[in-house]
């Protein structure tokens, strides 16, 4: 039954696909409208991704799917955010760096709330940590139950930017991309080593990122090349799937899962130059990712303690569905961060006046 949720929801999701046919091409295939709905694709991944987690010995297709996905249904993520970023950076310049560092504040503000209910919840069900393990917890080090290191790794890419950006005029992007990037790499070891020791996972997509800037540099260049016509469009895209095998058969070392993870990033760019997703259902999910991705395990946990819908796997799994999305649309709706620091610009124009 879990298998027909999984291609029920990929059905959903190929509602309203547009191909373009030979030797035509999405040119707005980076646009947010366009992204959002792939974005949209991977939300619902990493729910069910999450979601057998709590079950052992489960041998469907779906979870093989998942499995085999790990954690580039993550990568995109980044990706995305890293070309975004540039591009802001390219259109603002240093007012978009400057508020970098509101925007990382507002994502742990909203992640220390979450951390909250995590504690509400664990008492509820009487589940016992340390205070210890508490406070470890609030800074990323320790878990409560709750994802933690997508959060850190956004919070801290942004400050990284923040830093290596703040003193580069617009004319030497290319300086600040060079110092995030060495930044980056010093990251990864500094990561690896001792913070989420030698946890793949916390660091396997950080390259991501950073090819999201490189390839806001270079996009005006490759789509020249691959929009030449079909020839070299599919001789590029099939050399990016043969690349990414190649590093995906040799992934048990971490260099190689950093470069097949970037391989696969670009596959799906490629691929969007094609077809285009654009469905509102993805788009929705896609406006509460942030959300979702952290108040998934609330309900995972608590309906798991309390044992509801044991015989019933397709009722467990939409109602958790449902209920992670009604609870991240609350939330949403009544944490506001944003209106906070909004505010208090206000306030200082106010006070200048």
């Amino acid at each position: 039954m879990e298998d027909i949720f999984f291609f029920f929801l990929v059905i959903l999701s190929l509602l309203n696909i547009e191909i373009k046919g030979l030797n035509h091409f999405h040119n707005d295939y980076m646009d947010l409208k366009n992204t959002s709905p792939i974005r949209g694709v991977f939300v619902w991944m990493i729910f069910l991704k999450h979601y057998y987690t709590y079950f052992k010995n489960r041998k469907y297709l779906y979870i093989k799917i998942l499995k085999y996905l790990a954690q580039k249904i993550v990568s995109l993520f980044l990706f995305y955010s890293g070309y975004g970023i540039l591009e802001s950076i390219k259109a603002k310049g240093r007012n978009y760096v400057k508020a970098l560092p509101k925007k990382a504040i507002i994502l742990f503000v909203k992640f220390q709330i979450i951390i909250f209910f995590f504690f509400l919840c664990n008492m509820i069900l009487g589940i016992k940590f340390t205070l210890k393990r508490y406070l470890l917890s609030m800074i990323f080090i320790s878990s409560i139950g709750n994802s933690n290191w997508f959060t850190f790794t956004i919070i801290i890419f942004y400050l990284y930017t923040y830093l290596c950006f703040i003193f580069i005029k617009k004319e030497r992007l290319f300086i600040g991309i060079i110092f995030l990037n060495i930044t980056i790499i010093i990251h990864i070891y500094l990561v690896f080593n001792y913070f989420y020791q030698k946890k793949y996972y916390s660091i396997d997509n950080s390259f991501c990122f950073i090819l999201g800037f490189y390839y806001s540099l270079i996009r005006i260049f490759t789509d020249r090349l691959l929009m030449k016509d079909d020839s070299y469009y599919f001789t590029i895209l099939s050399s990016n799937i043969i690349f990414y095998y190649i590093f995906y058969i040799k992934a048990y070392r971490c260099i190689n899962l950093l470069i097949q993870n970037c391989f696969f990033c670009m596959i799906v760019t490629f691929i969007t130059m094609k077809i285009r997703l654009y469905n509102e259902f993805l788009i929705f999910l896609n406006s509460h990712s942030f959300s979702i991705y952290l108040l998934q395990r609330i309900i995972m946990i608590f309906i798991s303690h309390k044992k509801y819908f044991e015989n019933n796997e397709f009722m467990r799994l939409f109602f958790e569905f449902t209920a992670i999305i009604s609870l991240s649309c609350i939330f949403d709706k009544y944490f506001k961060i944003e209106k906070l620091f909004s505010k208090k610009n206000k306030l200082k124009k106010i006070n200048c006046n």
